[in-house]
């Protein structure tokens, strides 16, 4: 039971920390530490999804809890360095906070989730959102970590490269829902066509790291939306 409401935690987690908030708010936070507002609209938001995930005008107490805990963390993660590190850890204690709730409050109360939802509908929701901004953003930190130079063309303005990422994972996570492992075998052949002159080096690289992480996450996701009752 815990664990559904674990999933509804993590589904308004998503939205409000990632949806909901812009490069332009993160860089305001992150510059500007306590003293920027976006820190405590970014809250409120926080605490009013968590709430609504639940469906429970008593969960009011914990979605407060939620939203306290996830003010610190934003307010100690805005001191440290834009690494992929950090950003795992801000997540990770995210997390923690939302399975601590989930378990200390289905332990008190009988939840059940709102209006019957299968949990699996929770899961495939998390997945499409996760294989969006978050692994957007995860796999930029994580080459950025590896001094993956992203080319000198895609460092500004519109980068293409971000949403065919995303078009990516959606189809890789729709083929392994429907168990069709062959069609991600050909999406990865379709992808190897591209090929780059021998000065190129440095996008080819890019595209081949970016194309690797961003499989494996879009996997990833399907396999836990697959094994979720």
């Amino acid at each position: 039971m815990w664990v559904s409401l674990f999933l509804c935690l993590v589904l308004a987690h998503l939205i409000a920390d990632f949806a909901l908030q812009t490069s332009k708010s993160c860089k305001h936070k992150r510059d500007k530490k306590w003293g920027s507002a976006y820190h405590y609209s970014h809250a409120v938001i926080v605490i009013a999804l968590a709430w609504l995930a639940s469906w429970d005008w008593a969960f009011l107490w914990c979605a407060l809890a939620i939203g306290a805990t996830h003010f610190v963390i934003d307010i100690w993660k805005s001191y440290r360095e834009d690494n992929v590190i950090w950003f795992i850890v801000d997540q990770l204690l995210h997390a923690a906070v939302m399975v601590g709730v989930a378990w200390i409050w289905c332990s008190m109360n009988d939840w059940s989730m709102p209006f019957e939802i299968p949990a699996k509908y929770v899961a495939l929701a998390i997945a499409i959102l996760v294989c969006w901004k978050p692994a957007n953003i995860f796999i930029k930190l994580t080459l950025k970590h590896y001094s993956v130079n992203m080319p000198e063309e895609k460092s500004s303005g519109f980068n293409a490269g971000s949403l065919i990422g995303d078009i990516e994972r959606w189809l890789i996570l729709v083929f392994v829902l429907l168990q069709r492992y062959d069609a991600i075998g050909l999406l990865i052949a379709a992808k190897s066509i591209i090929r780059f002159g021998d000065k190129e080096t440095t996008k080819t690289e890019y595209v081949l790291a970016g194309t690797l992480m961003s499989i494996f996450i879009a996997v990833l996701a399907g396999v836990m939306v697959t094994i979720v009752k």
